[in-house]
């Protein structure tokens, strides 16, 4: 396990070719990757494990969540969540970090890996979370719930918010 001064020291190095920007931790240190993972299976449903398969349960469980059929629920996926990202800069910090552990532009491409910008982890497009973020636009239905940020009246009512983050149902 990396102890505190590594991962600082990974925090403070340079993230790529002559640039200034760092790699997140999680890209560089398989440790602290699985754990924050771990958090995201737990605390977000984070999955289906294996996205190759039906996972009829997993799906239908989501949907009872999200309040929509299993086929809507299908649709929000890791990869098109606001929180996943997937530019050339996160990119090459994840190739870094899977370094001469085989062709990591393969292993890349074929898990179609990003990061997860909400739990911090290198995280595959074709699963999903409870914390499963859309961009919001002026013409959203949007309503604010019982986790919503915007209950609790400190937001005006013509305000939308950039994001909104369905945790639980889905209207």
């Amino acid at each position: 396990m990396a102890t505190v001064k590594e991962t600082m020291n990974q925090l403070m190095k340079d993230g790529g070719e002559g640039g200034d920007e760092s790699c997140p931790a999680a890209t560089q240190d398989i440790t602290i990757n699985l754990k924050n993972r771990a958090k995201a299976i737990t605390d977000a449903a984070y999955g289906p494990e294996n996205p190759d398969l039906p996972n009829t349960a997993f799906w239908k469980k989501k949907a009872d969540e999200w309040e929509v059929s299993v086929e809507d629920a299908k649709t929000s996926r890791c990869g098109n969540c606001a929180a996943f990202n997937q530019d050339d800069s996160m990119l090459d910090c994840i190739e870094k970090g899977i370094g001469g552990e085989g062709d990591a532009e393969e292993f890349i491409e074929k898990g179609d890996l990003g990061y997860c910008e909400i739990f911090d982890f290198k995280c595959a497009a074709s699963r999903t979370c409870d914390a499963w973020v859309t961009e919001s636009d002026e013409d959203d239905d949007y309503e604010a719930g019982e986790n919503s940020a915007m209950e609790g009246g400190d937001m005006d009512d013509k305000s939308m918010p950039m994001l909104v983050i369905k945790i639980g149902h889905k209207k």
